[in-house]
């Protein structure tokens, strides 16, 4: 038996981050799709749903579409208010669930971004997280430039013998994939506790390392 609860999630958005600058900066990308699996405390599924979001006064761009194969038109057909995945979100960690997060950095940057447009409480220091791609970069042990590289989810899911992630990527479909990484990593013990990174204390794993004349990120960054 696993003793804590974790709710995995997964973001789709529509665009790409630019980390130097606040979740909220204007310009940044905005969430599209959130798929989340609530799991028992023996990582078995208790729920799963994903949210489309209809887009107010933004666009999917182009690269996004390529990717998830979302465009504005369909979700604004079939999307529904970035409020209900926002609650359904705040509520499983005010209940105490840990977010996992296949790219948790990503994934938590982008659902801030979305609190904070709408005036909700951010939650961040009260979202204790895991990164899966981190946690798995030392048990897949892929040969990058300077040590272990981050795996994609693909070729965690390729390393653990997972279903591979369908094309173009879906939110819920992440989250399930990004399941089947954490039940393998709690197999082998290889789960980190879960805390809260800030943008200056990132959870490590064997590089990558900065590049030289990299842009430090900063607090106000998160």
């Amino acid at each position: 038996m696993y003793d804590k609860k974790y709710a995995v999630i997964d973001c789709e958005n529509s665009g790409l981050f630019d980390f130097t600058k606040p979740a909220d900066a204007e310009g940044q990308p905005r969430l599209a799709s959130l798929g989340i699996v609530v799991l028992n405390e023996d990582l078995s599924i208790f729920s799963e749903a994903e949210f489309l979001i209809c887009p107010e006064g933004w666009q999917m761009e182009p690269g996004a579409t390529l990717v998830n194969g979302l465009t504005t038109e369909y979700l604004k057909g079939a999307g529904g208010p970035v409020e209900h995945a926002l609650q359904f979100y705040s509520d499983l960690i005010n209940q105490g669930y840990i977010v996992a997060a296949y790219n948790a950095q990503f994934d938590l940057k982008q659902m801030r971004a979305e609190l904070r447009k709408k005036g909700m409480d951010d939650l961040f220091l009260k979202t204790p997280n895991v990164c899966l791609m981190r946690a798995a970069t030392n048990v897949c042990k892929i040969p990058g430039k300077r040590g272990f590289k981050f795996p994609k989810l693909s070729e965690a899911c390729e390393f653990f013998g997972l279903e591979p992630e369908p094309k173009p990527h879906n939110s819920l479909q992440g989250a399930l994939r990004a399941v089947g990484v954490l039940r393998a990593l709690a197999k082998l013990d290889a789960v980190p506790e879960a805390e809260v990174h800030k943008a200056k204390e990132k959870p490590v794993a064997i590089p990558p390392v900065p590049a030289a004349g990299a842009p430090a990120a900063t607090e106000e960054a998160w």
